[in-house]
Formats: C-alpha cells, structure tokens, sequence
C-alpha cells in the first residue's frame, strides 16, 4: 500500500499533524494546529491533505490504563468521523498510549528550550502514532 498519511494527535487546545512519504519510509512533522474552533480544524486539515495529496487519515485514540475508552475516546471517534466526511478520506484509528511521553522524551536531548518541546511535542507524538500504523499495516 503506497499513498502520503497524515498522522494526528488531537487535543483540545492543539492538534499535532506528521505525514509521511508517499512510500511510507518516513514520517515527517508538521506544525500544531492551534484550536480555535472545530470548523477552524477541520478546514485546516483539510488544506493540508489538498496540499500534501493524503490518500489516509490516523487519529490517535486515547485509553486509560485498562485499555478501556472513555469521554476523550468518544470525542477522537467523532472527530474522526467529521474528519472523514470533511476530507472525502479513509480515516484509521491507532492506540496513542505513552506518545506524548515517548515525545517528550524524544525532545529532551534536542537542545529547545521549554517553549519551544511544548511546541513540538503534539507534532512528535502525531509522528509516533502516525509510525505505529504505518509499521502495524
């Protein structure tokens, strides 16, 4: 299977976007999505997929500890079905669990500063999640 993928990392103040090659050997990030509005998000997200020829979506999905969904689960599912009908494009849920973590352990040894990992840190844990898929398929 070939095609660009976008990754994202949703959340409610900021949504952290990766997309990968169109062979799916990298991944790449992309800027975080600042959250003003839901329409705002998904006009954006849109765009990009328009500009960077997306064949795919992967939202991760967040679980508590037990692997159980909960209020946050039920908001990425919806968010993903909307994304969906919005980009006209298949849209794949990956479990999330520990990539604003692995991100945040990722950005310790990059020399930003405090600002700057809060910055990209949504960016690198959509990069972990949009990865996890493309290896898992």
């Amino acid at each position: 299977m070939k095609g660009r993928v976008l990754g994202i990392d949703f959340g409610l103040k900021r949504v952290g976007i990766a997309v990968c090659d169109p062979d799916r050997s990298m991944v790449f990030p992309r800027p975080v999505l600042r959250v003003s509005s839901s329409d705002q998000v998904y006009a954006q997200v849109k765009k990009i997929c328009e500009e960077e020829h997306v064949t795919a979506l992967v939202v991760g999905l967040p679980y508590d500890d037990l692997h159980v969904e909960n209020e946050q689960t039920a908001r990425v599912r919806t968010f993903g079905q909307k994304l969906s009908d919005e980009c006209c494009l298949p849209v794949f849920f990956e479990d999330e669990k520990y990539t604003t973590a692995q991100a945040e352990l990722l950005l310790d040894g990059s020399g930003f500063d405090f600002r700057e990992k809060k910055l990209s840190r949504d960016s690198v844990a959509a990069m972990l999640i949009l990865q996890s898929f493309i290896e898992r398929v």
